[in-house]
């Protein structure tokens, strides 16, 4: 018996185990968000895009579209896609965003919390108030807000629970010298979903945080490490799997947290680090 796949989506995988799910994904102009968001429409899921760039928005909508064989302005697009420009530690944007997911597509099975950002590697005794204040709002209060409201729809939605999963970071694993601000959004992090998962358990509502090493097509580790050749060479020497993360190498993760088959897991964390963590 074959499994039943959206008419307009192509190309499908083997088992869509997203088929008729919400995923509301941050940060979705970048290259995690955007690979993410393309593990998730190939798996079935109806999309919420959010970012703080309208370009890249904009960017993301085509390139899904493309996916589902039509283009960013085709009728049929905003069935399964929905975009929203916001600032993710404005509170009342970010209630608008999940209010407005909810309001198109009458629920939210998913959230992946992932708008994030960080700057170029410097000494603790160089590192400025302004730096450390910029990384704490937008790595964390963001996510603080999201999953006050992403749990608010999930327990007063249809039955279910759903998940919640945050982008942390190999940095919110160990100390990671010249990153102290970043490090430090990042282990916070891990006290956020440890304990969101205790309080939101008994609602069905799972968290997770993803913990990547450098993803190599991204920008923020380009600007954490400014371009230097010799640090990324060093970051992929120090990775057992020998080759620098790459963006589907978190999708694949998230789909998999967001779906049933992570349907006993809450207030984990997984590596997606090839092994560097527990090396180096």
């Amino acid at each position: 018996m074959s499994l039943p796949t959206p008419s307009n989506t192509k190309p499908a995988l083997p088992a869509q185990r997203l088929l008729g799910k919400t995923v509301l994904v941050t940060g979705a102009g970048g290259a995690i968000g955007l690979e993410t968001a393309t593990r998730m429409l190939q798996e079935g899921a109806n999309l919420s895009l959010v970012d703080i760039s309208a370009e890249a928005l904009d960017s993301a909508v085509a390139k899904l579209s493309a996916i589902l064989g039509q283009g960013a302005d085709d009728d049929a697009q905003p069935r399964r896609i929905l975009s929203i420009r916001a600032d993710c530690t404005e509170e009342a944007e970010v209630e608008n965003y999940t209010n407005r997911t909810v309001q198109k597509f009458g629920r939210l099975d998913c959230a992946f919390l992932n708008a994030g950002v960080s700057y170029g590697a410097t000494s603790l005794f160089d590192t400025e108030v302004e730096d450390y204040e910029r990384l704490m709002r937008v790595n964390v209060r963001s996510a603080f807000l999201g999953l006050k409201h992403s749990a608010r729809v999930m327990r007063d939605g249809p039955p279910g629970g759903g998940s919640i999963i945050l982008t942390s970071s190999a940095a919110g694993l160990r100390g990671t010298p010249g990153l102290i601000a970043y490090s430090g959004a990042k282990f916070a992090l891990r006290g956020l979903a440890q304990t969101a998962a205790a309080e939101l358990g008994p609602l069905g509502i799972r968290v997770n945080t993803i913990h990547p090493s450098g993803v190599g097509g991204s920008a923020l580790f380009r600007e954490a490490w400014r371009g230097d050749a010799g640090r990324v060479e060093a970051a992929r020497r120090a990775t057992p799997l020998g080759r620098l993360a790459r963006a589907e190498d978190v999708a694949g993760v998230v789909a998999f947290l967001a779906g049933e088959d992570a349907g006993f897991l809450t207030g984990g964390l997984v590596k997606i680090d090839g092994g560097s963590v527990a090396y180096g």
